[in-house]
């Protein structure tokens, strides 16, 4: 095999084998890495390497080196690359360390390949600069994501929770300052009751943000469950807030081994957001189907279809879907925390929405979990 006569070639030529032997050590990146596909973890890098090895064969003056080496260089694609690679790893769940490790990674492959093969100080050194341009601009993306989410949190904790809160200081305010008859009383203790469990959902939907966001799935405890009967349960239990109904049809085996009580959370949060924005004259159905060794829940309802351009951003923690200028009721994370607990059990969630059709989200399921199970 000829030596290459610089390191830019050397990226070039055998950057397949560079790629794969990336592709294995992204694998290790555990839970995170799990649940994608080959294509996903490669995701890019034949992209960073063009990049690198553009970067390495441009012109630079020496003044540009040592901009470069303190962190302000002006290779503007590595800074697009950089971004991209990171928006994709955040979307799956890594953490900052794993990212920084990929490059770490992939600088040592490179390195390692080209042992030996040749000798390139100069390349070996345009090289790192390029690397660490990409990462500097990743982990830079990065922080400030987890800055938004940071300070999204905040702001809910500052105004999602003050109407529930009230309504809880108000009605209690009543109790003790007002007499009531035996109606009244339980009319309080209902206000009471839905104020709390409301609170309940959306620390609890921030807990589970906060735990995702850091790069953990979802906690499974797996069991066996028949989707039959806790379908029926989610629909009984929110009937009463769609006066145009809602509809549970059960076809084939519905029996696996899932989280029941994070499948009814699953359920419970699709149906909830038909109801918020599906057409209030419509009624909603549920359906259950069984299919080999998957098992579909689908949930459809009537009304303004789902923007294209907004469908890709459904499933992203802290997005309110929009209806006429009118924003959603909660703290905007409820279809994320449905991704996640579908992601948690290795199947897949999606939505369709048309004029003509409606709007439908799909929930596919396999029907034996039980090797993902983990304390909750």
């Amino acid at each position: 095999m000829p030596i290459e006569s610089t390191l830019a070639d050397f990226i070039d030529k055998e950057r397949r084998a560079i790629v794969d032997e990336w592709q294995e050590f992204a694998r290790t990146l555990l839970p995170a890495a799990g649940g994608m596909t080959g294509s996903a973890l490669r995701d890019h890098a034949d992209e960073i390497l063009t990049a690198i090895v553009h970067d390495m064969r441009s012109r630079q003056t020496r003044e540009e080196q040592a901009e470069k080496s303190k962190g302000r260089g002006v290779a503007q694609r590595l800074e697009e690359i950089g971004r991209v690679h990171a928006a994709l790893r955040i979307e799956n769940g890594f953490k900052l360390g794993q990212l920084v490790a990929e490059y770490r990674a992939l600088r040592a492959s490179v390195l390692r390949l080209w042992a030996h093969r040749g000798s390139d100080a100069i390349g070996v050194t345009r090289f790192n600069e390029s690397i660490d341009e990409a990462l500097v601009e990743a982990v830079e993306l990065f922080t400030k994501t987890n800055e938004y989410y940071r300070d999204q949190t905040l702001d809910i904790l500052g105004h999602d929770l003050r109407n529930p809160l009230s309504a809880i200081t108000t009605t209690a305010a009543m109790l003790s300052s007002i007499p009531l008859d035996e109606s009244g009383v339980k009319r309080a203790a209902g206000v009471l009751g839905r104020a709390a469990n409301r609170m309940n959902r959306m620390i609890s939907d921030l807990l589970d943000l906060t735990r995702t966001r850091s790069g953990d799935l979802i906690p499974v405890t797996c069991v066996p469950v028949d989707l039959e009967s806790l379908g029926r349960e989610a629909v009984a239990e929110l009937e009463g807030l769609r006066p145009a109904g809602l509809r549970f049809t059960a076809r084939g085996d519905l029996r696996g081994e899932w989280d029941g009580d994070r499948i009814a959370q699953v359920v419970s949060n699709l149906l909830r957001n038909a109801i918020e924005h599906g057409s209030a004259s419509e009624p909603i159905d549920l359906l259950a189907e069984g299919q080999g060794d998957d098992v579909l829940l689908k949930v459809h309802n009537g009304g303004t279809p789902i923007p294209l351009s907004a469908q890709n951003a459904l499933f992203e923690p802290m997005v309110r879907h929009v209806d006429g200028g009118r924003r959603g009721a909660g703290v905007g994370l409820g279809l994320y925390i449905a991704a996640q607990v579908v992601l948690a059990h290795r199947g897949t969630l999606t939505v369709e929405s048309t004029e003509l059709a409606g709007t439908t989200f799909t929930v596919r399921l396999p029907r034996v979990s039980a090797d993902l199970a983990v304390a909750s």
